[in-house]
């Protein structure tokens, strides 16, 4: 029977073999204990074992034990300048990664506000809701907060790939960790997870335009018979063209009559615009007016977001504060098109 591996890093500060000592000369073998300890510190931090960290380093296993042990035959100072560089690389990226720019925290906006109410009345009521607001009007922004702030909260997002009845119930599957592989059960185990727990639980739909009929009604059934609460979330076409034009008059009519409360209208996207705009720390005149524009194409909100994030990048790389050409040219690299 093998051994089973240990999966706990050992990285004790090993005595150099006299030999080891004698051969590299006290200048280098005093780099090595620098670079040892800086590679001990990093695989401690990490979790990482020394096979971990040969790996990453791109050092044969046999070289960096022996390395690692201070008992390296070879020539030191080559292996040393390979950990060295794989240091300072890593050092590097963990850098550039500290100050890549962070897209604000959720941000109470008007529509964001009203999103949170529905899922809030959604859980407390035990209702079947459906929130139809156009592309990047920070719906999902929202509900993924909701989620984080409220227990007893789940969000499943459905694709195309997803949307038939059993797509849709292996994605809750996991989504809620029930652990059943029999098709003829999945319903009810998802059911008893989702059940009401003291002030109620909620599960939200995001890309719900995705789904079929029969998968809506679904989700009705596990309102109706667990007494939890289900959101729908989606874009102009949740809803809508299902209740209109897809599966027969009886299933539509199921639907129609289940949802306790629907939010279809943005409040003030203008308003939502200025929000992220400003939590953005950006107040130049210009670059407002500009990224004003952006909030009347489709995709209001994440296109802002996304075009500050970009010019951000371009602007640190310059060593430059953000200013108007590091907006139009982020806008203009992502091929959005023409600002009116």
């Amino acid at each position: 029977m093998k051994k089973p591996i240990t999966t706990i890093p050992d990285w004790n500060f090993p005595t150099p073999a006299q030999a080891f000592v004698d051969k590299h000369g006290p200048a280098e073998v005093e780099r090595w204990r620098k670079l040892l300890s800086r590679v001990i510190d990093i695989a401690r931090e990490h979790g990482w074992n020394k096979a971990e960290v040969g790996r990453r380093a791109g050092v044969k296993d046999g070289t960096f034990s022996q390395w690692s042990n201070g008992n390296y035959p070879g020539l030191l100072g080559n292996v040393n300048d390979d950990i060295s560089n794989w240091l300072d690389a890593l050092e590097e990226s963990a850098g550039i990664a500290a100050s890549l720019p962070v897209s604000p925290k959720f941000i109470r906006t008007a529509t964001g506000a009203e999103v949170y109410n529905v899922l809030l009345y959604s859980q407390l009521s035990a209702g079947f809701t459906m929130v139809v607001l156009p592309s990047g009007s920070g719906k999902t922004t929202a509900a993924r907060h909701f989620v984080d702030t409220r227990p007893h909260c789940w969000i499943a997002t459905v694709s195309p790939h997803t949307k038939t009845v059993h797509g849709l119930l292996v994605e809750l599957a996991m989504e809620l960790d029930v652990q059943e592989h029999n098709p003829a059960r999945l319903v009810r185990a998802i059911g008893r997870r989702l059940q009401r727990i003291g002030e109620g639980s909620l599960l939200i739909i995001d890309e719900a335009q995705n789904l079929v009929p029969d998968a809506i009604n679904q989700l009705r059934h596990f309102v109706d018979n667990y007494n939890c609460g289900v959101a729908l979330i989606g874009n102009e076409d949740t809803g809508t063209a299902f209740l209109k034009e897809r599966g027969s008059i009886a299933s539509r009519a199921q639907v129609v009559t289940r949802f306790d409360r629907r939010l279809r209208t943005e409040r003030d996207p203008a308003g939502d615009a200025r929000m992220l705009i400003s939590a953005w720390g950006i107040e130049d005149a210009d670059c407002v007016k500009f990224l004003s524009g952006i909030a009347s194409k489709p995709g209001a909100l994440r296109n802002i977001d996304r075009t500050v994030r970009a010019a951000a990048m371009m602007a640190l790389g310059a060593g430059e504060d953000i200013s108007l050409k590091h907006l139009t040219a982020a806008w203009r690299n992502r091929d959005m098109g023409e600002l009116a």
